[in-house]
């Protein structure tokens, strides 16, 4: 690796600079409540997950469904046909408090990856303040290519790592969480959960490169279950994918580095969730290559052009 390519890399403190100085405080809560996000996709008629029931003292919701406000509605609740779901803090990331549930078996849950958990267990992050409330959600199903590859029908979504600059959306980045055997979440977290992270070229959406772990030996070409061949892999729908995430993006102006995660589904591209504060050191990481390169210069220097014309024009109404 030449000099110039490694100054392309960049760690979690540059990771961090860049979402503090391109994401507005004010509009940060647009992307992580998950339920206001929601509200804002489906209201502007973009596809989002099905929400079932939302726990919060407050009995906010995002559409029509179930509000409940006390962890005695929700055993009430689970006590009903409402199964399967998935459920996830409405303030969180990195899959944080994310449960796939199958069914209610007396006092025990059945979860989607075959496991089992207690009520006690399963209703601890229902009293974590931090997490405002919780959501239930219908779950999705992977495109019929990707469970042939995976051999699961849990879904396993694109990072789409966007910059909204003063001319519209750019596409710089994106990868492929792929889940692995019985899991029922596509988390990596640094391969501690056997699931695969791929490098997608934006493009063309073909798998150019896959990892199973960072650093090192983690570089593989087939999925560890099913001994398909990952990498010259075709993701789905990925035009309409990559217009859906452009179209959407434009919902949220004061956010000018956007995280968007994609279900790829039989019935097209899904919008999971936006997220900020990602940690853009993974997709080096998957790829091989830093982020900084004179692409993203080019996007920076004309994201920091479009401010200095806004400064220049409220200062001169004065």
């Amino acid at each position: 690796m030449t000099p110039a390519r490694r100054a392309e890399f960049i760690g979690w403190r540059a990771s961090s600079a860049l979402d503090r100085e391109l994401n507005a405080p004010q509009s940060r809560v647009l992307a992580n409540d998950k339920l206001i996000n929601h509200v804002i996709l489906r209201s502007a008629g973009f596809p989002a997950p099905e929400p079932l029931a939302t726990y919060t003292t407050a009995g906010r919701r995002i559409d029509s469904e179930t509000a409940l406000t006390s962890k005695d509605q929700v055993l009430a609740w689970l006590r009903g046909d409402v199964y399967p779901f998935y459920v996830k803090p409405i303030s969180a990331g990195y899959g944080r408090g994310v449960l796939g549930v199958a069914g209610m078996e007396g006092e025990r849950l059945r979860l989607l990856d075959g496991s089992e958990i207690g009520l006690p267990q399963f209703l601890q992050p229902f009293d974590f303040e931090p997490y405002g409330g919780m959501l239930f959600q219908r779950p999705l199903k992977a495109h019929p290519a990707i469970t042939e590859l995976t051999g699961s029908e849990a879904v396993s979504c694109v990072r789409f790592i966007c910059f909204v600059t003063p001319g519209g959306p750019v596409l710089h980045t994106a990868f492929w969480k792929i889940t692995v055997g019985r899991n029922m979440l596509d988390n990596f977290s640094h391969g501690d959960y056997g699931n695969c992270l791929g490098d997608v070229d934006p493009e063309s959406g073909l798998v150019r490169r896959v990892i199973s772990r960072m650093g090192p030996g983690g570089e593989i070409s087939r999925h560890p279950g099913t001994g398909r061949e990952l990498v010259g892999f075709a993701l789905p729908d990925w035009q309409r994918a990559v217009r859906l995430v452009y179209a959407a993006s434009a919902l949220f102006p004061g956010l000018r580095l956007q995280n968007w995660d994609v279900a790829l589904c039989p019935e097209g591209p899904v919008l999971l969730e936006l997220n900020t504060e990602s940690e853009l050191a993974v997709p080096q990481a998957i790829s091989g290559r830093g982020l900084m390169d004179q692409r993203l210069r080019t996007i920076l220097a004309e994201i920091g052009q479009g401010e200095l014309a806004h400064r220049a024009a409220v200062a001169g109404r004065h």
